[in-house]
């Protein structure tokens, strides 16, 4: 189907440019009050006389401003189409071209998309299947970073607390956010790449805190270790909620 896609995608955009390519080129079988007062974009017509080296001598020259007199003389000498700065629809006698394209285009995309979601879901269906999916793994490090929040609270300053830290975070590192991201094809089959993107924003933030966290307290930085493992919490919060939402949207 992608191939077919690639095809048509490519024949509409032929397709289109040919339609655009007319849309300044109205045809001289207009009526006169279609025409007039129109200013030629490039010279029109060759008259039956030519220069001194030989080079035919246009009717009209560029910037002339179309009138009766003009268009009968272009006319008579069988131009068919001038080229014009103005623009207008109903001049534009070939803009279905242009609307095939564009409808070409719009359903070529809409198969190179789905044939896309077709392969990742593919993908995704390849992974191990023991593993957990994206939601549980994500609601997992939720849970166990907002708790470890909140037993820092109850932990005597020092050793105990920089421990807790490092012993937690590093499981969390290794275990939920690692298999997450890797669970990246499972995610793009639901939410497509822009919902896909949009949650790896706020989950790379959360992860970004949990690193910074596990770094300060594996450095003896406290009080770093525990604002970093306050602000993991909150934006894992946002993560999750970003994946509900993203998800609903995806439908």
């Amino acid at each position: 189907m992608r191939l077919f896609a690639n095809l048509l995608i490519t024949a509409s955009l032929i397709v289109g440019v040919i339609g655009c390519a007319t849309a300044y080129v109205p045809r001289l079988s207009l009526g006169d009050e279609a025409l007039i007062g129109l200013t030629l974009n490039s010279p029109a017509g060759a008259s039956a006389e030519s220069a001194d080296d030989g080079r035919l001598v246009p009717l009209a020259l560029k910037d002339t401003v179309l009138t009766a007199e003009v268009l009968a003389s272009l006319r008579d000498a069988g131009v068919t189409r001038v080229r014009v700065k103005e623009f207008a629809f109903a001049r534009w006698s070939e803009w279905w071209l242009f609307a095939i394209g564009s409808a070409g285009l719009a359903i070529g995309a809409g198969m190179v998309r789905r044939a896309g979601r077709a392969a990742l879901a593919d993908s995704a269906g390849a992974m191990n299947p023991t593993s957990s999916g994206p939601d549980a793994l994500l609601d997992d490090a939720r849970t166990r970073v907002a708790a470890l929040r909140d037993r820092l609270a109850q932990l005597p300053p020092g050793e105990s607390r920089l421990r807790a830290v490092i012993d937690t975070l590093g499981q969390v590192q290794r275990t939920s956010l690692a298999d997450f991201v890797a669970a990246r094809p499972v995610l793009l089959a639901r939410l497509g790449m822009g919902g896909f993107a949009r949650l790896m924003d706020s989950f790379s933030a959360a992860e970004r805190q949990v690193n910074r966290a596990w770094s300060a307290a594996a450095d003896g930085v406290e009080h770093e270790a525990m604002t970093c493992v306050a602000r993991a919490a909150d934006l894992l919060d946002r993560a999750g909620e970003r994946l509900g939402s993203e998800s609903r949207a995806a439908g």
